[in-house]
């Protein structure tokens, strides 16, 4: 038999898989409205976040290899006008790819700022306890998310 806590664990776990499937469905969605696959926009997510990086690095961030994959990528993020190739100012040789926040990633931000807000007023109907102990998992399971991945990508 069952504890109601052992419920309440399986219940949070089945949610929060169902939260990681929905995150990618609501990608893809973003991906397609913006004639781009989920990939491209794990690339342009990170580029956001992590500001500009070479192609290597940027491949090495998302698990692609380094020769035709990435290259792909960046190819029809450049077409689509998200992103743009330009040199090194230290070292000519190597390859920056960089966002382009206006024109086509612009619409993207919209979009990702309406489910921000939406999203931020979920949080905020929350006590600052139940904040602290949500934000507590949060870091703490993606932090269990980000070492599994490394560790199949390292096999």
């Amino acid at each position: 038999m069952m504890t109601e806590r052992a419920r309440a664990v399986m219940a949070l776990y089945s949610e929060n898989r169902q939260a990681a499937a929905q995150a990618v469905l609501f990608h893809a969605a973003v991906a397609s409205r913006a004639g781009l696959n989920v990939t491209d926009v794990t690339c342009l997510a990170l580029l956001d976040k992590e500001g500009p990086m070479t192609a290597g690095q940027l491949a090495r961030r998302t698990g692609l290899s380094k020769g035709g994959a990435i290259t792909a990528v960046i190819d029809r993020l450049e077409k689509g006008g998200f992103a743009r190739r330009r040199r090194d100012a230290v070292d000519r040789r190597q390859v920056i790819v960089e966002l382009v926040r206006d024109g086509a990633y612009a619409e993207l931000q919209g979009i990702f700022e309406r489910f921000s807000k939406a999203y931020t007023a979920l949080i905020e109907e929350y006590t600052d306890a139940e904040i602290a102990v949500l934000l507590d998992f949060a870091r703490r399971s993606n932090e269990l998310v980000r070492s599994q991945t490394e560790e199949i990508r390292s096999r």
